[in-house]
């Protein structure tokens, strides 16, 4: 992400003196006074963690502080273990779909990377350290990430990655770990169904076992033998069948689990399945198989209806009498409607659905499966309310942090790194304001091999009134004052469907956009938050604004250098 509202930030270091080449500091590091649960089950107690060169030295209720540590007071907040991704593309930009036809001689034999068959493909040349989607699940409490290429049936290799650091090499704590597939078809060429993507599986396997035999052969002797010929695709698969490398195999339903365990089955690679949302029927055929389960975070939205009729009510509110009148007759309609038998047998099977496919993880657990999800189709912000509705339907506290915590480094095999709080492990802490899965609960600080990532926590505001929130699509032009300038620009939001998107310029650094995130609208009031690098960090940008009609005025916050007026117009008024 290009440096957004730059001349904005710029101003406010150089006006309040603040030099941008900071002074060495410590790396020594001492969270004292809060409440560590070092592990899923175990109790949390009231003590100090010690962290030096990104690595945990002490922990416990009492600890030796040397004299030049950092101090971060608790404050009695709650400590766990950083939470990890065993399988996401956070720090990768999905491509866009091209839904042409794809320009080749022959559509039943197209080259590989336009059949979406790229096993050589690593995401190093791929990663992108600006990538939003980094900051959005770092804030949720992400630390490590196995993150993994966009693509069809076989779009590469995955990496374990550190959801911190200057450079790709830097932040990647193990390159290549996983080959990564998909049910996905090929755009409108060979393999175009499941049995094409099955039988091209079995090609590609077999010609690898038979490509490594060759290779590993002509190893041993070389002479008088025709050098093995190299292809980077077969020769990527040579770990997956020697068993050396896992693959990590999408499968929502309960038929493409069933197609997955079949393949490895015939093939025999280890396997992980992932976004799973339909394991129910297939639970034993999966223990059987000694296969690894992901489940999908990217649960179907229980409350849709209550969202919209609590919607349709409010709006109401707000209509004249009139409006209210026609409204009360749609209503009477709806009644009628859900009176039916087949309306109301229909919404019982879809509650009903709704309810196995939140409770599958709590299933496993009573059949002595472990917990763990994928990431790869939920939104950041999404990840902690669905979590509570697994807990809801009978998934425990302590299984829900295993499958943050421990369940992931264990299906990544970097359990003697990270998944908990001990001495000689990673630096990577969560901070919450309490208990983890209390409602109210809000992450205040993450830390990351021992940087740390301080959020604001703010207490949501109360609309202004009873009526519903303000829509405030449209481009506005703004005005921050700035000590020693006035700083302006425009901002744009656009709404989409229950979200927003904003998008802001800055008149003193023409030609530069971002976009914010963690946008929320409470009545009138829009909250959001912009991430930069300045100084050598990074730079936190939070927006406070009341919306008055075609105005608006509130604060903007910028890190440690304090908060500042902002006020705007609509550019575009209805």
């Amino acid at each position: 992400m290009k440096q957004i509202v730059l001349s904005i930030i710029l101003s406010i270091a150089f006006n309040l003196s603040y030099a941008q080449d900071l002074a060495p500091v410590t790396t020594k590091l001492l969270i004292k006074n809060a409440m560590i649960q070092t592990q899923p089950g175990a109790q949390p107690f009231l003590g100090h963690i010690l962290v030096e060169d990104g690595i945990i030295l002490q922990v416990g209720p009492s600890v030796q502080v040397p004299y030049d540590a950092k101090v971060v007071d608790g404050d009695s907040m709650y400590v766990y273990a950083g939470f990890i991704a065993p399988l996401s593309h956070i720090g990768l930009k999905a491509p866009k779909e091209d839904n042409q036809r794809p320009k080749v001689d022959r559509t039943g034999y197209p080259p590989n990377d336009v059949a979406g068959i790229t096993p050589e493909m690593s995401i190093a040349d791929h990663y992108d350290l600006k990538d939003g989607s980094i900051e959005d699940f770092r804030k949720q409490g992400f630390t490590i990430s196995h993150s993994v290429p966009h693509g069809r049936m076989m779009p590469g290799m995955g990496s374990i990655i550190s959801l911190n650091g200057a450079s790709f090499n830097e932040a990647a704590l193990e390159k290549d770990k996983a080959m990564f597939a998909q049910w996905k078809t090929a755009n409108r060429v060979f393999p175009g169904t499941i049995i094409g993507i099955m039988s091209k599986w079995r090609e590609l396997y077999r010609n690898a076992e038979i490509a490594n035999k060759h290779v590993s052969s002509y190893k041993s002797n070389p002479r008088n033998r025709k050098r093995p010929s190299q292809d980077a695709a077969t020769e990527a698969l040579f770990p997956v069948v020697t068993k050396e490398m896992p693959v990590f195999f999408t499968a929502e339903t309960h038929m493409a689990v069933y197609r997955t365990l079949r393949l490895k089955k015939d093939l025999g690679f280890n396997l992980v399945i992932a976004e799973a949302k339909d394991v129910n029927r297939v639970l034993g055929d999966i223990k059987s198989a000694g296969a690894s389960v992901l489940l999908s975070l990217d649960l179907p939205d229980a409350d849709k209806e209550k969202k919209e009729e609590a919607k349709d009510k409010t709006s109401g509110e707000k209509k004249d009498a009139d409006k209210k009148v026609a409204e009360t007759k749609e209503n009477a309609k709806d009644k009628k409607k859900d009176d039916d038998p087949k309306t109301a047998a229909m919404k019982a099977r879809k509650s009903e659905s709704i309810k196995r496919y939140t409770s599958q993880a709590k299933m496993m657990r009573d059949q002595g499966m472990p917990v763990a999800f994928s990431y790869l189709k939920v939104k950041a912000k999404e990840v902690h309310p669905n979590i509570q509705r697994m807990i809801a339907e009978g998934l425990s506290s302590s299984d829900a942090l295993g499958a943050l915590t421990t369940q992931p480094a264990a299906t990544l095999g970097i359990s003697d790194i990270a998944g908990t709080i001990e001495k000689g492990k990673l630096a990577n802490l969560v901070m919450s304001t309490g208990p983890l899965f209390e409602e109210k609960t809000k992450i205040k600080m993450v830390m990351v091999d021992g940087a740390i990532h301080e959020y604001e926590v703010k207490e949501k505001k109360k609309k202004t009134s009873g009526d519903a929130d303000f829509d405030a699509s449209g481009t506005w032009a703004y005005t921050i004052e700035v000590p020693g300038m006035t700083a302006t620009g425009s901002m744009i939001v656009t709404k989409n469907g229950d979200d927003y998107e904003v998008e802001i310029t800055s008149d003193q650094n023409e030609g530069e956009a971002a976009k914010g995130t963690d946008i929320e609208m409470d009545g009138n009031n829009m909250t959001f938050t912009f991430k930069m690098p300045a100084g050598g960090m990074d730079m936190s940008i939070e927006n406070d604004i009341t919306f008055d009609g075609d105005s608006f005025e509130g604060e903007v916050t910028v890190s440690e250098f304090g908060s500042f007026p902002i006020t705007g117009s609509k550019s575009t008024p209805e």
